[in-house]
């Protein structure tokens, strides 16, 4: 994984590459089932543009809550997230926080570039934080897509044969 170090302290840009396909990368970042092992506790998801993801996590013994919108879909190639209620409590008329995502197959890999950008820049521990902090991630999320794509294509196990002898 790399980030990029951006004169802008507003935006935090990383690419990962994924050994697996564009599908199983862009089912885990847009069906609530999927987002769960790798992003949250909890989520729902209504995958379309105007739709919204409302995610859940435990955080010691608070429940955090973040809900966003998402802006623009293109199934299999990208998404865009304005985030309209998060950990810092923005209200949703003046959110500027998006989270996008590219999607793109590479020499049998999966590319994905993560951009989270805010119209505000934090502060610089703040910054490393949230910059860090996507970095595992984006980790969780490499690594839920290749497992995922390693039992896809494991040939299913045969079923043992359940037929008693006959008793004598």
């Amino acid at each position: 994984m790399t980030g990029s170090a951006q004169s802008l302290k507003n935006i935090i840009s990383k690419r990962v590459w994924i050994r697996a396909s564009p599908k199983v990368v862009y089912k885990a970042l847009t069906e609530a089932r999927e987002l769960v092992h790798w992003f949250c506790d909890h989520a729902s998801c209504d995958p379309r543009e105007g739709g919204d993801v409302v995610a859940r996590w435990r955080t010691g013994k608070a429940i955090q809550k973040g809900r966003a919108r998402i802006t623009q879909l293109n199934p299999g190639a990208s998404i865009e997230f304005l985030w309209l209620d998060d950990v810092c409590g923005t209200p949703e008329a003046i959110s500027h926080h998006t989270l996008s995502y590219e999607i793109q197959s590479k020499s049998g890999m999966t590319e994905l570039i993560m951009t989270d950008k805010d119209v505000s820049a934090p502060d610089e521990e703040t910054y490393t934080f949230l910059d860090q902090g996507w970095n595992s991630v984006l980790i969780e999320l490499k690594d839920y897509c290749e497992r995922k794509e390693r039992t896809a294509k494991l040939p299913p196990r045969p079923k043992a044969n359940r037929s008693k002898a006959p008793a004598e």
